[in-house]
């Protein structure tokens, strides 16, 4: 039973301590535990290229990734390896760090458990045995606990975002803290409260591990959606009370008020299954993927002449020389 704890702040910074109070946890209840500060690493973004989604929707393959020459493949290793991800990121801008998002990015299509899916059964079906399929360990059940920190309240898409990380490659978020107001350095430790709080969150993940994830119990704050417990509500046309749209899972569902004020998010029957936290809101997804915006119009051979135009259109701005940068990495004056 393997917890890995992934830090996207500073070094010491206060999201580093708690998500290491939270592997103090896990390992209080018999996890072999890992550490992982993401700024240690060199992790290129996303292009865009789509040569991950071809590799498994096309080939059947296990969605191998056309970036070379980094860290990712190290990353990507361990969090296949883990069975219990405590992942936690400093809260910058109303969001987790852009680097958080860049791993984030890179995972994107080929760590999607209905990609994956698909891919097996196109080998299945075509008798492929030759190449690279979906990891194997990409399909075993595993629990995850986010910590976002935040300096102030300006914090609303931190938890969506990160959920993202976990819904992709379908592991459960058993539990999802937001902290705010610790803004200085190292101020965490003074709050007893919170170090507890995440705590219980790391030795929550390596329980429901030990119990089946299948069975695990979310400990976090209930949120508006009853699937993925979001908080963030998309009012999608104009004043509307439905569709409304879970901001993380997608699903459609009804604000309302009721009797006593509270506002509710209601999520029918009918509509529970598109949610993308369900294997089969993610197949219907691929499904409208192939259908709508990977369909090639029949004069798609035009594309190139067609935006000729663009490519001719100015030229862009770039950096200063690079070996002036190396002098300003250096401090030196430029």
């Amino acid at each position: 039973m393997k917890v890995l704890g992934i830090s996207c702040g500073r070094r010491m910074g206060n999201t580093e301590i708690m998500v290491k109070e939270a592997l103090m946890g896990a390992e209080e209840a018999g996890a072999e535990v890992q550490f992982l500060r993401l700024q240690d690493y060199y992790i290129k973004p996303c292009t865009g290229c789509n040569s991950c989604a071809i590799d498994i929707m096309e080939k059947g393959g296990g969605g191998a990734c056309s970036l070379k020459n980094d860290d990712f493949p190290f990353i990507d290793d361990l969090v296949m390896d883990c069975d219990g991800l405590v992942l936690g990121s400093p809260i910058y801008e109303k969001s987790p760090t852009g680097l958080f998002k860049t791993l984030e990015d890179r995972m994107g299509p080929s760590h999607d458990q209905g990609f994956r899916i698909v891919a097996q059964k196109i080998r299945e079906e075509k008798g492929i045995t030759t190449g690279t399929g979906p990891d194997p360990r990409a399909f075993k059940p595993r629990a995850a606990s986010l910590i976002a920190v935040g300096g102030s309240e300006w914090d609303t898409l931190a938890l969506p975002i990160m959920g993202m990380f976990c819904l992709t490659m379908q592991m459960t978020v058993v539990d999802q803290i937001l902290i705010n107001w610790i803004g200085l350095p190292k101020v965490v430790t003074f709050h007893d409260d919170k170090l507890a709080r995440v705590h219980r969150s790391g030795k929550h993940v390596a329980e429901s591990l030990k119990k089946g994830v299948e069975n695990a119990e979310y400990i976090g704050e209930p949120g508006m959606c009853p699937l993925c417990h979001c908080k963030l509500i998309e009012v999608r046309h104009g004043n509307d009370p439905y569709p409304c749209i879970c901001a993380l899972c997608g699903v459609r569902g009804t604000l309302t008020t009721d009797a006593d004020g509270q506002v509710r998010f209601t999520v029918s029957d009918e509509d529970r299954p598109h949610s993308h936290l369900l294997l089969s809101g993610k197949f219907e997804h691929l499904q409208e993927l192939a259908d709508v915006s990977l369909k090639p119009p029949a004069n798609y051979g035009e594309a190139n002449a067609r935006s000729q135009k663009y490519r001719d259109y100015l030229t862009p701005l770039m950096p200063p020389a690079r070996e002036k940068g190396k002098k300003a990495e250096a401090g030196e004056e430029l």
